[in-house]
């Protein structure tokens, strides 16, 4: 069913006002879905034919919700599960209800769209546990892929395998004996570089530290990560303080191969 479709059953084209209506009730609906409270979709719809959308059938505001579904999953936001996305839905129509939805307040869906930037996934990740998701996520079958500049550093063999033999499978920073035995049979460590080599950190034993899963990611995305590296500076004796230096460039994905 088109507009011209809806039209045809009886009434006008739907003013921008109805429109509103429309979007509004949804993502009232929406919201509750997504915090894990219950509602009645046709309670929604009886109360919108008894108010803004009077001149309206059931089937036609059933059908406008399922517009605005087609168009919440083109912006790659979550949708009301009872409104499967009208497949037929035009590309004019879409666009309208994209703008609609624009204007009406969607940026609570912000931190459920997909991403395959890090920092970005971290801080959707943080702010979704901190609003406490009410349901359920459907997830994604085949997620797609985006390519991308990739940097990597040239890595001393003799470094790594100077601090770990240093370490003798006795983390640095916790003082505990390495988790496991690693693929090679020996306890498995990571070598941290506590200036990153993205800040022009050096790859030399000055700068490089024997650390077990739990320390090496405490580094990285600890509350304190900087007072835990002001500790390893303190503690280890061979460390030597580096001045950092902005990363080159922004559109460079740096990787670390003993965090990825």
């Amino acid at each position: 069913m088109s507009i011209s479709q809806d039209t045809a059953q009886g009434s006008h084209a739907w003013s921008d006002a109805e429109l509103t209506s429309a979007v509004q009730a949804y993502l009232q609906m929406l919201r509750l879905e997504l915090n894990g409270e219950s509602y009645s979709k046709a309670e929604i719809n009886r109360q919108l034919r008894e108010g803004p959308l009077a001149t309206r059938t059931k089937a036609s505001v059933e059908f406008r919700m399922q517009n605005i579904s087609a168009a919440l999953y083109e912006l790659k936001m979550p949708w009301i599960a009872g409104y499967l996305p009208a497949r037929n839905i035009g590309s004019a129509v879409k666009e309208k209800m994209i703008t609609l939805l624009k204007t009406s307040g969607i940026d609570f869906l912000n931190a459920y769209v997909p991403t395959s930037h890090v920092e970005a996934l971290d801080a959707k990740v943080a702010e979704l546990r901190r609003r406490q998701i009410g349901k359920k996520p459907l997830g994604t079958i085949r997620p797609v892929t985006e390519t991308r500049s990739i940097t990597t550093y040239v890595r001393d063999p003799a470094v790594k395998a100077w601090v770990l033999q240093l370490a003798n499978g006795v983390c640095e920073g916790c003082n505990c004996k390495a988790p496991f035995l690693g693929q090679d049979s020996l306890p498995y460590l990571e070598v941290h570089h506590v200036m990153p080599l993205s800040c022009h950190g050096s790859d030399t034993p000055s700068n490089a530290v024997a650390l077990c899963p739990n320390c090496h990611r405490r580094c990285h995305y600890a509350y304190e990560r900087d007072q835990f590296k002001l500790e390893l500076y303190e503690k280890i004796p061979r460390l030597v303080l580096e001045v950092p230096e902005p990363i080159p460039s922004e559109t460079d994905v740096f990787i670390d191969l003993d965090v990825s």
